[in-house]
């Protein structure tokens, strides 16, 4: 009975101090209404007598400019960043790219003033490694390339870049590297440092001999031309293709094709800048230019080691110098000394890069410190590594058999020993001899060669007015020429070229003459690579009783 009526008061004591509560928040809540509608009326009364005074920023509403390229919108926004003024982001298709720019006086170096960083952010992943991967150090390095040459010389800064993918419509993969470049430039032009820019960019592409504009990563897969090309609005800055054994007019019309869908994204980075207001520029300190003139290779000379202005250095080639791996080979050009192995692997046993996607061809570029005799430093070394490992496989890989025709892991490793310039078209044709060496059944051999540039001061309206182009440039020769014109190809036609402008704009009547002098070049060393080995029924009978124990499958040598 006594638990009965202790649970009948608890009853009772809880719902009185509810209603309590209750009305006390009530009696609360009416009083808090209550002052904000004295305070409002407050206002109303003080802004009669008073009236405030607002100012209009037009930083706070977004400043964009939206255009077409291809089928794709593409839309820059300018970033309201106090910390940054530098910063820029391009929308494509669902994906959107920012990059950010950072100027410094501080310690400045003139050696590396320009420092470009490349971010894929992967949100949701378990692990992630601090290390950049291959793919986003090939970014940084096709971003570098695009705007390097849009700076005076001896630009009197340290300029940093850092570019992240925010976020990917996986539906439609839109090209991130494309994104990067015109997000870049229109910071660059926002901050006003550059006298040359801003630049445009276009990547173009061909499914079933039909060219496509801004093509997306899917249709990037299935073409056969794959070309990155990167100008002003009359010159190339940089250029990047990888083909199928592309003809050299076909190469030239499509280089003027992009041209002139390039210029598009310059039109709104500069109606971009008009409307951007703001009074915080970057001051430019001026300064004398180092004084090449008299190192320059003059037009009514030879070269300093006696050729031509199209003559290539001696080339000596040798397959299967390391008579114990599959495949390997040793070749010289001139000073520039290559070694290069190629290892065959099981069926299926494809290499994982960057995570996804799985290749089963795949070159490993070594450019060690002693090569140069020199020290350098780590990172930059694997940058270089990197890039030039790229190009390698790029050039190599119209040539690599199908996965039906030769269901083998393919691993190509390349090591410069020696270097005076052209290492990395070098390796081209070492790697090429080592798949042969080791029965890949490849379908020509592969021959690369640097084209160079050098000229004299450029006119008012900056033309080039004298200039000279060299063939297969040694390692001063690239260092004070004003382009670097990596060409890649068989004896059919063109597989990759890489072109980077320097301190000069390159003109298309330019690179037009440098890709007649490649070609002359391919064939030249072309004849030194198949006197040294010309097809797999060549390669010997230990080797090819070593592949077949190493992959446990029989290895049929043919020559197609």
């Amino acid at each position: 009975m006594s638990y009965l009526v202790y649970r009948v008061f608890s009853f009772i004591l809880i719902k009185t101090l509810v209603l309590s509560y209750n009305g006390f928040n009530f009696l609360c809540i009416g009083a808090e209404f209550l002052m904000r509608d004295v305070a409002s009326k407050r206002r109303d009364f003080s802004s009669l007598t008073q009236p405030t005074r607002t100012r209009f920023n037009t930083l706070n509403l977004p400043v964009t400019e939206a255009f077409k390229l291809g089928s794709s919108i593409i839309n820059l926004e300018m970033v309201d960043d106090e910390k940054n003024h530098g910063s820029m982001l391009c929308h494509m298709d669902g994906t959107t790219v920012r990059s950010n720019v950072i100027v410094s006086h501080d310690k400045y170096n003139d050696d590396n003033f320009l420092q470009v960083y490349y971010d894929e952010t992967r949100y949701g992943e378990r692990w992630r490694s601090h290390d950049p991967t291959d793919r986003e150090i090939m970014c940084s390095h096709l971003i570098d390339r695009s705007i390097r040459p849009l700076f005076t010389a001896g630009f009197p800064a340290n300029v940093m870049v850092n570019v992240c993918v925010l976020k990917t419509n996986w539906k439609h993969e839109a090209d991130a590297e494309l994104m990067a470049i015109i997000a870049t430039s229109a910071a660059l032009m926002k901050l006003n440092i550059t006298q040359a820019g801003p630049i445009g960019v276009i990547r173009i592409g061909r499914i079933n001999e039909n060219i496509i504009i801004n093509p997306t990563i899917d249709e990037q897969r299935r073409s056969d031309f794959n070309l990155l090309y990167v100008c002003t609005r009359q010159n190339t800055i940089m250029a990047d293709l990888v083909a199928s054994e592309i003809s050299e007019s076909d190469l030239a019309t499509n280089i003027k094709l992009a041209q002139l869908e390039a210029v598009k994204c310059i039109d709104s980075q500069v109606k971009l800048r008009e409307r951007y207001e703001s009074d915080k520029k970057v001051k430019l300190l001026t300064s004398n230019s180092k004084n090449l003139q008299d190192t320059k290779i003059k037009s009514d000379v030879n070269r300093s080691d006696g050729r031509g202005s199209h003559q290539i250095r001696p080339v000596h080639c040798e397959a299967g110098y390391l008579h114990a791996l599959h495949g390997s080979s040793l070749i010289s050009c001139g000073e520039t000394q290559v070694l290069c192995t190629a290892t065959i692997g099981k069926p299926g046993e494809t290499q994982s890069v960057d995570v996804l996607p799985r290749k089963s061809f795949r070159v490993d570029y070594d450019f060690p410190p002693f090569c140069t005799n020199h020290i350098m430093d780590i990172f930059s070394r694997r940058w270089r590594e990197i890039g030039d490992g790229m190009f390698i496989e790029k050039a190599l890989l119209a040539v690599i058999p199908s996965q039906r025709d030769f269901p083998y892991a393919i691993h190509l490793n390349s090591k410069v020993l020696a270097s005076d310039g052209s290492s990395s078209t070098t390796s081209v044709c070492g790697g090429s001899i080592a798949l042969v060496d080791a029965g890949v059944p490849i379908k020509s051999h592969v021959a690369g060669v640097s084209i160079g540039l050098v000229t004299d001061d450029e006119t008012s309206n900056g033309q080039l007015e004298n200039y000279r182009i060299i063939t297969d440039t040694s390692g001063l020769e690239n260092d004070l020429g004003e382009m670097d014109f990596k060409i890649a190809g068989t004896r059919n036609g063109i597989t990759a070229i890489q072109l980077d402008a320097k301190s000069t704009l390159l003109s298309l009547d330019v690179i037009g003459e440098a890709i007649k002098y490649g070609r002359q070049a391919h064939l030249q060393i072309l004849d030194h690579m198949e006197q040294a080995i010309n097809s797999p029924k060549e390669t010997s009978y230990y080797k090819e009783r070593r592949i077949e124990d190493d992959t446990g499958n029989h290895l049929k040598l043919s020559s197609s």
